[in-house]
């Protein structure tokens, strides 16, 4: 029997501001659901940081950069020092898109600014503290399709309205299912993420049978509409939502600045240098899952989480060697192992000793700390 081949896709975190909790909500839990879906399917993950360059988000950051901060020394710039700057990019007035134009151009032939490269290089130390897969955020088959090309290719299946020809934007068209159009190419030309989500996507989907798609309620809309035009290429799809993490009673943008005392480096420096790095990565991990849930009422806590670490820590003192077992029973009928199940299972009185043990050395062995953007 073949194995499912499943292809993960969570909503991209763009290089301009630190990783929240928030982030790591849809990053670590997804990491999970690869370790483990990967026991008994192949799998490809699609996660580029620097996918949406063109954007005004990312674009923006950076012609801000060049023009108020034009001596910055990047290398030197810590995470938090990036988070202020973006802060104070997005309390600015936001320029045309005739002054966003050379930075977008310079982006779609792969240039990064040197604040976004040396914020790549905090982020794959905090994937290596995680334990998360691919720290070099590297990727493999197919280059994105060009946006014209995806147009044209989506309007042949019905699935967009292409006002090109007149100078007119492009609209996704999931009107079939009950969805409003939206409209994913400016009149100016200028696409929006989920253009160069699809232009990744699309590519891939012929050589797979199920797509998991990863992203936070404010994402809904957009994300219901982009699973139906990935179904209409005849592949299963599933959405997972994973709610945004409050800090300090409220849940708001990183690009607020709440993020000061709750980044990877800032937890790392009072919880891994106690624990050790693989308790910190799998209590992290819990903490999300079963401890703030599905749906993230409750406020991150220092305290909360060190009660987390530390249980972590326990169950991989008391972790014994066990016979490796299949992961698959997990899944159900689904291709895919729901995290939050896997969160469940680690933490179960009942859990068999074998399939612990498969799940400690699958979701917190150093066997995980493969590529990412690679088949398991």
């Amino acid at each position: 029997m073949s194995r499912p081949r499943v292809l993960l896709a969570p909503v991209t975190v763009s290089p301009t501001k630190p990783l929240t909790p928030s982030h790591l909500k849809v990053l670590l839990p997804m990491d999970m659901l690869h370790r483990a879906t990967a026991t008994f399917a192949e799998v490809t993950h699609v996660y580029t940081p620097l996918a949406h360059a063109g954007s005004r988000q990312v674009a923006g950051f950076w012609e801000y950069l060049d023009r108020v901060h034009p001596g910055l020394d990047a290398p030197a710039c810590s995470e938090e020092r990036i988070g202020e700057l973006y802060t104070e990019f997005q309390r600015g007035e936001p320029v045309s898109n005739a002054a966003l134009a050379p930075v977008v151009a310079r982006a779609a032939e792969g240039w990064a600014h040197p604040v976004s490269v040396r914020l790549l290089d905090l982020w794959a130390r905090h994937y290596r503290t995680l334990g998360m897969r691919d720290p070099s955020f590297g990727r493999t088959g197919p280059a994105p399709m060009a946006v014209d090309d995806l147009v044209d290719e989506l309007a042949v299946r019905h699935l967009a309205i292409d006002g090109r020809s007149f100078g007119a934007p492009v609209y996704l068209d999931a009107t079939s299912a009950g969805l409003p159009l939206r409209m994913v190419v400016g009149a100016d030309g200028h696409a929006n993420y989920l253009v160069t989500t699809l232009c990744e996507l699309v590519p891939l989907l012929a050589g797979h049978d199920h797509v998991v798609l990863a992203h936070d309620p404010e994402l809904r809309a957009d994300y219901r509409t982009v699973a139906h035009v990935l179904g209409a290429f005849g592949v299963g799809v599933s959405r997972l939502e994973f709610a945004r993490v409050p800090l300090n009673g409220s849940v708001r943008s990183a690009r607020h600045g709440d993020w000061r005392g709750y980044t990877v480096g800032a937890l790392a420096h009072g919880f891994a240098d106690e624990y050790g790095e693989a308790a910190f990565a799998l209590g992290y991990r819990l903490y999300l899952l079963a401890g703030l849930g599905r749906t993230a009422g409750a406020s991150f806590t220092h305290d909360r989480f060190r009660r987390w670490v530390r249980r972590a820590a326990g169950l991989l003192d008391q972790a014994r060697p066990g016979e490796r077992v299949s992961l698959a029973p997990l899944a159900g009928r689904s291709s895919y192992v729901d995290p939050f199940r896997l969160a469940a299972t680690v933490l179960g009185r009942d859990t068999d000793p074998d399939l612990l043990a498969t799940l400690l050395d699958v979701l917190a062995g150093p066997t995980g700390r493969v590529s990412l953007d690679t088949a398991a």
